[in-house]
């Protein structure tokens, strides 16, 4: 109410002394900032994401920070021992309820690695999935670091820029949860700031709710799950309002007839992601106005919301937005309708 007595009084002041005033650029939402994030940086083969996680790890020079749910590849975690004999800071998280990284956690103990398992609380499961190096870049991933998920369709983003800082105070906050003690991340930092939105928890689905309701002309999302009844209303009115809204679910979402039918009803254009070698889908990503596109952990559900300890990125970059595009395109395409 201030605000508007405000804009009468300004409006009256400028008729009253004549003065000129450009009322649409006044008025006029303010920008969206723009990621530069590059097409280049989002990696969408397996084989190319592993090795650019071997060549990360390699290059670290002080610190390397891994929380993954699950973690039994062997290969990444004798790199990581090396790393920790030659000096490097290295800590890795994992999830407590997967009884496979019993193995891994007293491998990295027996070796005087810092290795702890994240103390969710029962039911809690910790989904990120996620590698900072030197607190001046991190990986993004879709998968797990074990040898099935490997071979599954996945997905992983390099950041450079003050985002890859952000993560490293998004570790830092759990391993302070999990040990009490504070890891060595610089309190500022004078990376480039590349625009990009971490969220961890119920901030993702506000990042989600927020990109679903600002978009103008498509919503496009890739997911394993798909069942947040919010987020369902959410792409009902997005299609209701004329949105080209369309949803590639994995075949696991058959499981929930119901949710799709209403979907499909609605007008949201829905399809079973084509599996490959019998492979789940491991990706998560909303495509909005093909101009942005938000990864989370995992998919859109209560439990992704509420109850996990879940992460997501939100990237405005039309350039590494384009290259999603064009790999959705290529899943609808050879998706099934049922």
């Amino acid at each position: 109410m201030l605000r508007k007595y405000f804009l009468i009084f300004v409006c009256i002041t400028l008729v009253l002394t004549g003065c000129s005033f450009d009322y649409a650029k006044f008025f006029k939402k303010k920008d969206i900032p723009v990621s530069n994030l590059s097409a280049d940086s989002v990696l969408l083969s397996n084989d190319e994401i592993y090795n650019k996680t071997v060549e990360t790890i390699n290059n670290a020079k002080t610190s390397i920070y891994v929380e993954q749910g699950i973690f039994t590849d062997e290969r990444l975690a004798q790199l990581l021992i090396a790393k920790s004999k030659s000096g490097l800071d290295v800590r890795v998280l994992m999830d407590q309820f997967h009884t496979a990284n019993k193995t891994t956690l007293t491998e990295f103990k027996n070796n005087q690695v810092s290795a702890q398992f994240y103390p969710a609380r029962k039911g809690q499961y910790n989904r990120l999935k996620l590698m900072v190096v030197d607190s001046s870049q991190a990986i993004v991933y879709s998968n797990y670091w074990s040898p099935e998920n490997w071979n599954a369709d996945n997905m992983a983003v390099i950041v450079n820029g003050k985002t890859a800082w952000k993560l490293a105070n998004v570790y830092n906050r759990d391993w302070e949860f999990t040990t009490t003690l504070k890891l060595n991340v610089p309190e500022t930092t004078t990376l480039a700031d590349d625009n990009i939105t971490p969220a961890t928890n119920a901030n993702i689905k506000q990042q989600i709710s927020e990109q679903i309701s600002s978009s103008n002309k498509s919503i496009w999302a890739l997911l394993t799950e798909l069942t947040d009844q919010e987020t369902l209303q959410a792409l009902i009115d997005a299609a209701s309002k004329g949105l080209d809204v369309k949803v590639i679910v994995d075949e696991s979402a058959k499981s929930t007839p119901v949710v799709l039918e209403n979907l499909r009803a609605a007008g949201v254009q829905v399809r079973f992601y084509q599996r490959k070698n019998g492979q789940p889908l491991g990706i998560n990503i909303g495509i909005f106005d093909g101009k942005s596109f938000i990864f989370s952990s995992s998919g859109w559900t209560h439990y992704t919301f509420v109850i996990n300890h879940e992460m997501s990125i939100t990237v405005p970059s039309p350039t590494a937005t384009e290259k999603l595009v064009q790999m959705f395109n290529t899943e609808w395409q050879v998706g099934t309708t049922s």
